[in-house]
């Protein structure tokens, strides 16, 4: 199985920068494109069928990436010897092993101690940076994924203060706050918000994420209710006809023209995550920076900011190819 980068270190940080540009530091978070990474833990690398990405989502956050999607599962004591070797580790973790996989273990796990090491690692390399996670809560496995960050001491970088309005880049950098936690599924819901039992540092998704649907070339608004809430999700990707992920489409939606055109699709309001399959294809770091960067007049892009950054890229290949 695949290793990961052993420093972890990111590619393209620059002194005085917050996410890879200094533009980034004093836009409040929500005003900022996080490029992210469809079912991150499902991957080639690490032997998944049906795999999202060709590589680990490592390798995603090295190459610029900022936000990681992850699906908690359990897998219970049935489950092979090779998925059993995976999560056990040289402890006994008992008939129930807490999982990041996607349908099923045995299609696919990774174990959640390396995976959020991992990231607590990438945070401890890289002070400038802040990432955001989205868990999909499956089996009702919220208790134990909510262990499993405390355990690798991730939750120490968690924005936990439910302010009326979010910080700016710099300020979670200054405060060392750098992750955020959006989560959805079993355990953690509308109700959570209501009650206020939702875990301390995992925000419900749905109280600030509006989304586009997936397969979809549109902007168009998944669900009934298309309320413009603080952050705003476009969904790209598109399944094969099997409803598989399909590498073949993703070379194509990767691409800085296809994720030009669905912005322009968008109207007034750009997204500002962009969640994608297979990383490694396409254009999608550089796409992020070039919003980024041209989103600073208030901190709101409008509808030709896309069309501003492609501009500026097209000059700056202009001026290498001299």
């Amino acid at each position: 199985m695949a290793s990961a980068p052993e420093d972890l270190a990111a590619l393209n940080v620059c002194d005085g920068c917050c996410n890879l540009a200094k533009s980034n530091c004093d836009l409040k978070v929500n005003e900022v494109t996080f490029g992210m990474v469809h079912n991150a833990m499902s991957s080639k690398d690490n032997l998944f069928a049906g795999y999202n990405n060709l590589k680990s989502m490592e390798g995603a956050l090295v190459a610029g990436y900022r936000g990681l999607m992850l699906d908690s599962c359990i897998c219970d004591g049935s489950i092979g010897e090779t998925v059993q070797g995976i999560l056990k580790g040289d402890g006994d973790k008992g008939d129930n092993y807490l999982g990041f996989c996607h349908t099923s273990c045995d299609a696919g796990v990774r174990d959640p101690a390396v995976v959020l090491g991992n990231v607590k690692t990438f945070l401890d390399v890289n002070p400038n940076e802040v990432l955001m996670i989205h868990f999909e809560v499956i089996d009702g496995s919220l208790e134990k994924l909510y262990s499993a960050i405390e355990d690798s001491g991730l939750n120490e970088y968690a924005y936990a203060d439910r302010m009326d309005a979010w910080p700016t880049m710099q300020q979670l950098i200054d405060a060392n706050k750098r992750l955020l936690i959006f989560a959805h599924g079993d355990g953690i819901n509308e109700s959570c918000t209501t009650s206020g039992s939702c875990p301390e540092g995992i925000y419900y998704k749905f109280d600030h994420f509006t989304q586009t649907n997936w397969n979809d070339e549109t902007c168009d608004i998944k669900g009934n209710d298309p309320e413009v809430l603080d952050f705003f999700l476009m969904n790209h990707w598109k399944n094969s006809d099997a409803d598989l992920p399909s590498q073949l489409n993703a070379e194509e939606f990767n691409t800085y023209d296809a994720l030009l055109n669905r912005f322009k699709q968008c109207g007034d309001r750009i997204p500002n995550v962009i969640a994608v399959d297979f990383w490694s294809l396409g254009d999608v770091p550089e796409f992020v920076f070039d919003v980024n960067q041209k989103n600073l007049k208030d901190g709101t892009a409008t509808a030709d900011t896309a069309d501003t950054a492609a501009e500026a890229r097209s000059q700056e290949q202009e001026l290498e190819g001299e």
